[in-house]
């Protein structure tokens, strides 16, 4: 019994000894920064380079990748990290902590309630997931859900899932102008000035910003630019793809530069 109660209690005293006594918590935050950036960097990549290496269908915009076969959890999964940071982030202000609570949920949202319509409308013959009622039988049958359609979770996903993508999008662009951007004098400035590394990257945290802001409103007004040719043509190049992934690689770029990888926008 005492041997056994001292194997539950006891744990090594010589092995696996932490090999530093303090634990750098700014390090931890810059390290995850740089991971969720190239995170959102990588996710347009992955998926558009992937579509093309397995000869799959490049669809129109990124979440439409949620129907592709094999990478359609890649798209889930990146998004689900993505939303799951955002909760976990606190930041160093009350609204921040909650601003990227609701932006996380959003990103669930986006990953979870997929979008309307197959994405590759240009296509004659392609692979995808569906949603679909299957009846078990002999032969087994697969017939369009009722009330939903192959490619509609429910009759107001679109909305659901345009209203959180927006929501996500925005919080991202505004993170930028304002989090991002904000002054500490004790950290930022010197005998009354901004230092020329905070005001480098300011700079760069407004550009990423604008960015964000102006993909979101050509995405929002594209239907408003001109009539349905201007929105073939427009789906004809997959442009709501790279608008989103313009977006991404700004926010990733953001994060890149918050977590310290560009050394001429560094602190001394």
């Amino acid at each position: 019994m005492s041997l056994m109660k001292t194997f539950l209690e006891k744990g090594p005293e010589r092995l696996f000894q932490p090999q530093q006594t303090h634990i750098d918590n700014t390090a931890i935050l810059n390290r995850l920064a740089v991971l969720v950036g190239g995170v959102a960097i990588g996710l347009p990549l992955v998926l558009g380079m992937g579509s093309i290496g397995l000869g799959s269908c490049f669809r129109d915009s990124i979440s439409h990748f949620y129907y592709d076969q094999i990478l359609g959890p890649v798209f889930v999964g990146l998004l689900y990290f993505i939303g799951g940071f955002l909760i976990a982030y606190t930041g160093e202000h009350i609204l921040e902590d909650r601003g990227s609570t609701i932006a996380g949920f959003g990103a669930f949202i986006v990953a979870t309630v997929a979008t309307l319509g197959t994405g590759c409308e240009g296509r004659d013959i392609f692979l995808s997931r569906v949603f679909a009622q299957v009846t078990n039988g002999d032969p087994l049958t697969v017939a369009e859900a009722p009330g939903q359609g192959f490619f509609n979770l429910f009759s107001a996903a679109s909305d659901w899932h345009l209203t959180a993508a927006g929501i996500l999008f925005i919080y991202l662009g505004l993170y930028c102008l304002i989090v991002l951007k904000r002054v500490v004098p004790a950290r930022h400035e010197q005998n009354g000035a901004l230092i020329e590394s905070k005001r480098k990257r300011n700079r760069l945290y407004s550009y990423c910003g604008l960015t964000i802001l102006a993909c979101v409103a050509l995405l929002a007004f594209k239907g408003a630019i001109g009539g349905p040719g201007f929105l073939n043509w427009w789906n004809s190049l997959n442009l709501t793809f790279f608008v989103e992934a313009t977006a991404l690689w700004a926010f990733g770029i953001a994060w890149f530069a918050k977590g310290r990888v560009f050394s001429t926008l560094n602190d001394a």
